[in-house]
């Protein structure tokens, strides 16, 4: 009877160690780092969140969802290997001069870690985040502002900008109070027809040979008017000085005085009532004093 006993608590005991340790191990929750873990009961979100470290959950009634906060991208482009889909991916967009183009486009963005439970509430994960808001806003805005630009334009940079600053403003727009955040859209690359490529490209090649000419020819009349300027300046100076000197003769003798100080080695021949008379200084004997 008392063996009996033993092996029956035995088997008690051994059932409730392991209880114990599979209820620990359920209830121990890991959050990686660049993760959000959203915490359900019974399914149901709850709106409380942990973060990446050691977390604990209570077992059978509470789960979790992992949610990515790391920074994310989205990418439509025509080369398979770039963009989200094995396929050509980019979207295309009629230009205002009625061209049909394909545009590469990325949106980065990120869950916002401290809105991580109204994210999920609203798209669960990234993929529909994507799904139902990123790629087709992105769609619909690159066609529209896409058909109000001329072709050039977009081809050649000033466009693309447009497009992707009105893209951003959108999806900014929708993703409001959904913990989404827009860091930034970059179109990537613009795919033109064959031919109209090689006119387009012709035609900005000569824009800019213009340019140039235009640049160097401005250049040329800043330098002629600077000339000018500085001609006209020293005129009116040698003017100024010729009526001061004709106003103060003695002005002329002084800066002759000056003259013969400051060079030993010239021979000066008077002016004036002393014209024609050859000053000259014993340059041997002033080096030798």
């Amino acid at each position: 009877m008392k063996s009996l006993q033993l092996k029956v608590g035995a088997v008690v005991g051994a059932f409730v160690l392991v209880t114990v340790l599979v209820g620990g191990g359920l209830a121990w929750n890991p959050v990686q780092e660049g993760n959000i873990e959203v915490v359900k009961e019974w399914g149901a979100s709850t709106g409380e969140t942990l973060e990446p470290g050691a977390n604990v959950i209570v077992p059978i009634k509470q789960s979790t969802a992992v949610v990515p906060v790391r920074p994310q991208e989205y990418t439509m482009a025509n080369e398979k290997q770039e963009g989200a889909e094995a396929r050509d991916d980019s979207v295309e967009v009629l230009t205002n001069d009625g061209v049909s183009v394909n545009v590469d486009v990325t949106i980065r963005y990120r869950v916002n870690k401290t809105e991580a439970a109204t994210f999920y509430d609203e798209y669960k994960d990234v993929s529909q985040a994507e799904a139902r808001l990123i790629r087709p806003t992105t769609q619909d805005v690159l066609r529209t502002e896409g058909g109000d630009i001329d072709t050039t334009e977009i081809y050649t940079g000033a466009g693309q900008k447009q497009m992707a600053a009105a893209v951003k403003k959108a999806l900014e727009t929708e993703a409001v109070g959904s913990g989404l955040i827009i860091e930034a859209v970059q179109i990537r690359n613009i795919k033109l027809p064959g031919q109209y490529a090689d006119a387009v490209e012709k035609k900005e090649v000569e824009k800019q040979n213009i340019e140039k000419k235009q640049n160097s020819i401005q250049v040329a009349k800043a330098e002629a008017e600077r000339k000018r300027v500085q001609a006209k300046g020293e005129a009116e100076a040698n003017e100024i000085v010729a009526e001061s000197l004709k106003d103060n003769p003695e002005l002329i003798k002084i800066r002759y005085i000056e003259a013969l100080n400051q060079d030993n080695s010239t021979i000066y021949v008077g002016a004036g009532s002393q014209a024609g008379i050859t000053l000259t200084k014993d340059v041997d004997e002033e080096n030798k004093s």
